[in-house]
């Protein structure tokens, strides 16, 4: 009921605003252009012919149709500006018509009758509308489009990222960019529900247009995450009528999903909507080495183990644009979820001491599971004003989740064969839950300055409460019943509040475009610990400057810079002052004077147009303060392994991405891109400070076979260097994956068969050493996974064109 009175407040305000300022500036209904498509060898008339409009300045999609009986068509409401217009109809060549320009002086812009010539030969026949390329730069962001690489069919998010220079995906699926996980997931420019490698987890990659990989954001954007945001754009469709797709993926070891996604655009509304489910099964075996040491007796341990990884979900969204006039677009949306994640693990252990006083072999079965439901809904308005690129945005947000992480947990003794000896095993369970809810407001107004400036600022407010309660208990088998253990139970509450202002100024002068901004924001943050009466306070201002620059020197080649500080503000759980049982040798304990961490990051970047493709080179230089980071210590008095949070001193990253693509013949396009990076970490945890270092490195190749009968084949390898930690190293690794994609009735119907990991070599290991404590660990993951993606496109659901290395206006066919 909360979050409803906060939308209801939202659109009432908003349609009071859009009444006041309607008898403002706001012009009369836009520009009209018709036209009547025939055949050129016989002048009939083309029915059912798909003609959309675009932006001759960035290619945005404006508006669309498709022709009548009669091969006539009509857009309307069309700003002011210059197009040009894409038609495209089965067994024709594709026809664009350029520099369509629609004014106050021209409103009504009648094209006549355009005349489509058939196509001769259409396998053959050159094609007009280029392909994106896989990677695009703007001025503050990498673009993945994603619909380019046909391997992206029937995964997630996470395994599209995966594929993109910088980014790592380890074998639990956790995402890290530029070697850090400290980055914030967005969807549509929204902030998601979930968080980082969560939500990109749980994203069907069919449903996604492209990734905006952000990792020097501007100050209009939230600076939480030290390594920037990953905004994932969405699929819609602009064109009018009703339009879909429909996938269904099935791979060995148990892995299904299916989603369906419509859209309908008639008039001044677009309403769009879908379904997403996923029931996957991820298998893998391991083996644990650890030593302990506690004066003079040193503790082995030894482990072989089976675990499988769960994550499943249904997810509903959908939401409605209701475009009043030509200069005020309201939006509404939401999404609802269920699902979650866990594993099932059996380990064989065995436990001995040196001198030898304990000699114990046992079989532990674990149950962890992480259930949960959340929804989210966000409401918008644009109000747009004379001049182009004048507006006023409002933006409201409200989210909640609850749900329960619950452990089951199975000591049974054995003899050194793993036959059970004892009849009484060892039984615990834990839970943890609670509610966590999310709100926000921004406001957002942009003005152009002279000729080619422009002015932005806004407020936004941030506010987060969550609540959580942890629950131990330990099967007492002499009076038959479950018992509470105190030690490990406690209530906590976490409240924040964060008020941002911001300022932005941008400006081009004889090819050079820079951009200043200053982003000041408020935090006010309390954690309770309710059965304790622990309480920490966070009260403080922070600052974030950013800078980009931009030379375009011609046509071909572009040089871009940037800077921006940012921050990472540490989880709930890093600050729980109290111990949480992991397993039965270790414990977590939280550090409530953590510190945020903040980030410096630093970019130059070369971008080379070629003419079958581009080059970009990029060095970054990151450093960390108060880096936050997971540590182990043995606390030999308890003869645990203690995990906790330390702010260690500094963190430095300095490297260079790069990427080359290119089409080295109408058939065959190769992809390459790979990183190096120098990685510096000073390590506090013992009583000297020790600074660890490594040099990073990573390839990526993807190369992309296409043949005239509608089949593409697709190789994709990739390596990772070892890396070094704060407490060890990790080794690194390799992997190959194959998929071929063939597509019947006009690219309506697609079927893609996916190997991955060929050469079943994508394995992980690492070392972690440290005060009292030594361990090493090896996980092999399942490989050789085959999957199969049949994929439907309801009606004109198709990715967007834009327009390539044209000589004139007519092409082959599609």
């Amino acid at each position: 009921m909360k979050a409803l009175r906060y939308i209801i407040l939202f659109i009432t305000a908003s349609v009071i605003a859009n009444s006041s300022i309607a008898s403002g500036e706001l012009e009369i209904p836009g520009g009209k252009l018709t036209g009547a498509l025939v055949d050129s060898a016989n002048t009939k008339p083309l029915s059912y012919a798909n003609v959309a409009l675009y932006n001759s300045s960035d290619s945005t999609l404006i508006t669309g149709v498709m022709t009548g009986d009669n091969g006539e068509f009509e857009l309307n409401s069309i700003p002011d500006g210059n197009y040009y217009l894409i038609i495209q109809y089965i067994g024709y060549q594709t026809k664009v018509i350029k520099n369509i320009d629609v004014s106050r002086q021209d409103r009504k812009v009648e094209l006549g009758k355009i005349q489509v010539e058939p196509t001769a030969i259409l396998l053959e026949a050159a094609n007009v509308v280029a392909n994106k390329s896989y990677t695009e730069y703007k001025l503050d962001r990498k673009v993945i489009n994603v619909s380019q690489d046909i391997s992206n069919t029937g995964v997630s998010a996470a395994e599209v990222l995966e594929k993109s220079p910088s980014v790592r995906v380890d074998i639990e699926g956790n995402v890290t960019l530029r070697g850090s996980s400290n980055f914030k997931v967005f969807i549509d420019g929204k902030p998601s529900v979930l968080d980082g490698s969560e939500a990109l987890q749980q994203i069907p990659a069919n449903t996604i247009e492209n990734i905006e990989v952000i990792t020097n954001p501007s100050v209009k954007y939230d600076p939480d995450g030290t390594s920037g945001i990953i905004n994932i754009n969405l699929k819609k469709n602009r064109l009018k009528g009703l339009s879909g797709v429909v996938d269904v993926t099935a791979a060995t070891g148990d892995k299904y999903a299916a989603d369906l996604y419509l859209n309908y655009k008639t008039g001044n509304f677009n309403i769009y909507g879908g379904i997403d489910w996923s029931d996957r099964k991820f298998y893998s075996d391991g083996r644990e080495y650890r030593e302990t040491y506690n004066a003079d007796t040193t503790e082995f341990r030894k482990s072989i183990s089976d675990q499988v990884w769960k994550r499943n979900g249904v997810n509903f969204k959908g939401g409605i644009d209701y475009y009043l006039g030509d200069k005020t677009i309201l939006s509404l949306g939401g999404e609802y979820g269920t699902g979650g994640f866990g594993w099932e693990r059996t380990r064989k252990i065995h436990d001995y001491t040196i001198p030898g006083t304990q000699d114990r072999y046992f079989i532990d079965d674990n149950e962890f599971e992480w259930d949960r439901y959340y929804y989210g809904l966000n409401a918008s308005i644009i109000q747009k004003f004379n001049q182009k690129g004048h507006e006023l945005r409002v933006f409201t947000f409200y989210s909640s989740r609850d749900g329960s992480q619950k452990q089951n947990k199975v000591e049974k003794d054995t003899d050194p064969f793993w036959n059970e000896i004892a009849q009484n095993p060892n039984l615990l369970r834990s839970i943890e839950e609670g509610p966590s809810s999310r709100f926000r407001i921004e406001t957002d107004y942009s003005k152009p300055l002279w000729d080619n400036g422009k002015f932005e600022a806004g407020y936004h407010l941030r506010m987060n409460d969550d609540e959580e309660s942890y629950y131990l208990d330990n099967y007492d088998y002499t009076i038959n019943d479950w018992v509470r253990d105190d030690i490990y139970s406690k209530m906590t509450t976490f409240n924040r509040t964060i008020n941002a202002v911001y300022g932005i100024f941008r400006h081009e002068f004889k090819g050079l475009e820079y951009q200043i901004g200053l982003r000041g924001e408020y935090t006010y943050r309390e954690i309770k610990v309710l059965n304790t009466n622990d309480r920490s306070l966070v009260d403080r201002f922070d600052y974030f400057p950013s800078i980009h620059v931009s030379r375009r020197v011609n046509e071909m080649n572009q040089f871009m810079a940037s800077y921006s500080r940012r921050i990472d503000r540490p989880r709930g759980y890093y600050l729980e002052p109290f111990v949480t049982y992991v397993d039965e040798n270790t414990r977590r304990i939280g550090n409530p004077d953590l510190l945020p961490e903040y980030t410096d990051s630093y970019e130059i970047g070369y971008l080379r147009t070629l003419k079958a493709g581009n080059f970009n080179i990029e060095t970054y230089y990151r450093n960390t303060k108060n880096n936050i980071t997971r540590i182990q210590y043995y606390d030999a008095a308890e003869g645990f392994l203690i995990n906790t949070f330390q702010n260690l001193n500094d963190d430095q990253a300095i490297g260079v991405e790069s990427s080359f693509v290119y089409d080295v013949t109408k058939w065959f396009n190769v992809n390459l891109s790979g990183t190096y990076y120098y990685y510096q970490i000073e390590d506090l945890t013992g009583d000297t400070k020790d600074v660890r270092t490594s040099n990073n490195y990573d390839g990526r190749l993807i190369t992309s076979f296409n043949l005239p009968t509608q089949t593409r084949f697709q190789l994709n390898a990739a390596y990772d260097s070892p890396t070094v930690t704060a407490q060890g190293e990790s080794e690194g690794s390799y992997y190959m994956d194959f998929t071929a994609k063939q597509e019947f009735l006009d690219k309506s119907l697609s079927v893609t068969l996916k190997i991955s990991d060929i050469l079943a070599s994508r394995n992980s290991e690492s070392y972690r050493y440290g005060q009292g404590f030594y361990t090493y660990n090896y996980r092999e993951r399942e490989s050789r996974v085959v999957s199969l993606t049949l994929s439907y496109r309801l009606n004109n659901y198709k990715e967007k064109p834009v327009i390539g290395d044209m000589e004139g206006d007519e092409g082959g066919g599609m």
